[in-house]
């Protein structure tokens, strides 16, 4: 008896985001971030801007009563383009608010006592 070949070919799905799309988003809001969530063999691509302070705001006044209402005012606002399923697939979802947490806090600070 053969064995069947059950194994699926992975696929990436990225929106038909192009390489000259990509450099635009990156001229026009200085920084884009590129996030790649892997669901099972389907790597899932969003691209996504720094927050502006209105974000920001509107991001910590939701964040006391109901985190992912204000999760989604974060990627609703940041988002630039790449594959729908991490809009609408919860799972991959969450999995993008965990990268974007990173975006907040990103950069480093220093303080010196002069």
């Amino acid at each position: 008896m053969e064995k069947e070949d059950t194994k699926a070919t992975a696929q990436t799905f990225d929106g038909g985001v192009t390489p000259e799309q990509v450099e635009a988003w990156k001229r026009q809001h200085r920084k884009a971030y590129r996030i790649d969530i892997v669901d099972g063999e389907d790597t899932h691509v969003g691209y996504f801007k720094r927050p502006d302070f209105a974000t920001i705001k509107a991001v910590t006044k939701l964040a006391k009563s109901d985190e992912v209402e204000a999760g989604k005012v974060m990627f609703n606002n940041c988002w630039l383009g790449g594959s729908e399923e991490l809009r609408e697939d919860a799972v991959l979802f969450m999995a993008v608010q965990a990268q974007l947490a990173k975006v907040l806090n990103g950069c480093m600070g220093s303080l010196k006592n002069l």
